[in-house]
Order: structure tokens, then C-alpha cells, then sequence
């Protein structure tokens, strides 16, 4: 991870809607909505999982983002 990388932390509140609605938010790309590729790395050390998705569709670029797991 490079210095200049932003994580964003996983928060729910950003989520309105029912079930398909919050599933679109999270797997589709904001910029030509398809289907994104989500990658998940777990450090069980730190109890953090980082997440990578990336649309491989335009040119989008990645978002990450850190989940708690405790």
C-alpha cells in the first residue's frame, strides 16, 4: 500500500434502500455500472479485513476499504 492510497472505513449509514439496492451499491461500479471485482485480504493480527474492488470495465480505478472483524 502506498503512502498516498485512501482508505475508507466501513460504515453503514451511507446504505439506504432494501437489499437490491445496498447489494448495487456496494458491487457496482458509480461510474458505468457493472459489476465490480471485489478482493478481500484478512490480517488476523490487527483483526482487520481490507477490501479492493475494481472495475476492470472503464477506468474507474479501486476503492479500499478496511472492515472490523471484531
Amino acid at each position: 500500500m502506498s503512502a498516498r492510497e485512501i482508505l475508507e472505513l466501513e460504515c453503514f449509514e451511507k446504505y439506504h434502500g432494501d437489499s437490491e439496492q445496498v447489494t448495487k451499491t456496494i458491487e457496482d461500479c458509480p461510474k458505468c455500472g457493472k459489476k465490480m471485482i471485489i478482493t478481500h485480504w484478512a490480517d488476523t493480527s490487527t483483526l482487520v479485513m481490507e477490501e479492493s474492488a475494481k472495475c476492470i470495465e472503464c477506468d474507474y480505478g479501486s476503492r479500499k476499504t478496511l472492515h472490523s472483524l471484531n
